[in-house]
């Protein structure tokens, strides 16, 4: 059997467990050595797609960390990855350890990630990942200092930042602006998702949102960048920040379970409810089982949205309830 795809997919965190990380950067417990300090990228099968995911530049983040709960802040790049949508951030680091919140709300730009940590900064974390700059201030120097604040908070903590997609020319000085941070502080690594995502197949129509095969692309390279936790075990922490309502349809369809509790690991296709902007809900009779949501996407215009719920619950006889809400306005132009 060739070993090659085994080795990344442990590499890329499917079937890696925690443990400690050995002293040497590129180090990943259980695997061996992976790409370092400005290194280049491996290849990544995914959806039947070969692609190539970027290299840590810098240390990897686990082997710089004295703890396992890693806080994971960014836009809509980073929403899609989330609990309540597919879910496959904590999917890739909980294995390796981490016990991970992901704090991530779409539209958002880079003083996002300052309101996140006046929130929850005094929480005990240990690591960091930041990708923001999707909708950066039309002002450079003032997303510079923003990002700089996020980074000076979070210091010394080890911490990955990412590099934007290059859906425009103003994004070149939005990832130079991030660099420039980076060069500045020892506890950050980067990511170039920038370079990354100009593969075919990584990003939609918009040249901005990840494919699936992008965010599993995504997901997978930060697993390989922030590598082992040094202590175990890991788990899903919930969110504070939930509110994806400044931009429509860019994000994954939703998959609801009945009930998930705090501080637990949450399966990548099974996440914590939402709340849609209509809904229909259907009720047959005398079972007993989890239910599934999957959420209407919604235009930039005013409108009511509707989805399908099933629900499945002891009952004596089906009941059908429906229920509209009109859908907040929103903008196509942020991510």
């Amino acid at each position: 059997m060739n070993a090659r795809p085994l080795l990344l997919a442990a590499l890329l965190g499917i079937a890696a467990c925690g443990g400690n990380s050995a002293g040497d950067d590129s180090y990943l417990q259980g695997v061996g050595r992976i790409p370092g300090a400005q290194s280049v990228g491996v290849e990544v099968e995914t959806d039947g797609a070969t692609l190539t995911a970027p290299g840590v530049q810098g240390p990897v983040i686990g082997s710089r960390s004295t703890g396992n709960r890693i806080i994971v802040i960014g836009d809509s790049i980073l929403a899609g990855t989330s609990n309540r949508y597919g879910g496959e951030m904590c999917a890739a680091l909980v294995p390796l350890g981490w016990r991970v919140a992901v704090e991530a709300e779409a539209g958002q730009p880079a003083s996002f990630g300052r309101e996140v940590l006046r929130a929850r900064l005094n929480e005990g974390w240990d690591a960091a990942v930041v990708f923001l700059g999707t909708n950066p201030s039309s002002n450079i120097d003032r997303f510079e200092k923003d990002m700089e604040s996020i980074i000076g908070s979070l210091a010394p903590r080890p911490t990955l930042l990412l590099t934007t997609t290059l859906f425009r020319e103003t994004q070149k000085a939005t990832n130079e602006a991030i660099r420039t941070v980076a060069a500045s502080h020892d506890n950050v690594s980067i990511l170039d998702w920038g370079t990354a995502s100009t593969q075919p197949g990584v990003l939609n129509r918009d040249g901005v949102h990840p494919t699936t095969a992008g965010r599993a692309l995504l997901v997978k390279a930060v697993a390989a960048a922030v590598g082992n936790a040094p202590v175990t075990p890991g788990n899903c922490l919930n969110a504070r920040f939930t509110d994806d309502s400044r931009v429509a349809g860019v994000l994954p369809t939703t998959v609801v379970p009945t009930a998930n509790t705090a501080n637990t690991v949450i399966n990548a296709t099974t996440v914590p409810a939402q709340t849609p902007a209509a809904s229909t809900t259907t009720v047959p009779a005398a079972t007993a089982t989890p239910s599934t949501t999957n959420a209407a996407a919604v235009t930039s215009s005013t409108h009511a949205a509707t989805s399908t719920t099933s629900v499945p619950v002891t009952t004596a006889a089906p009941v059908t309830t429906t229920s509209t809400v009109a859908a907040a306005t929103t903008s196509t132009t942020r991510p």
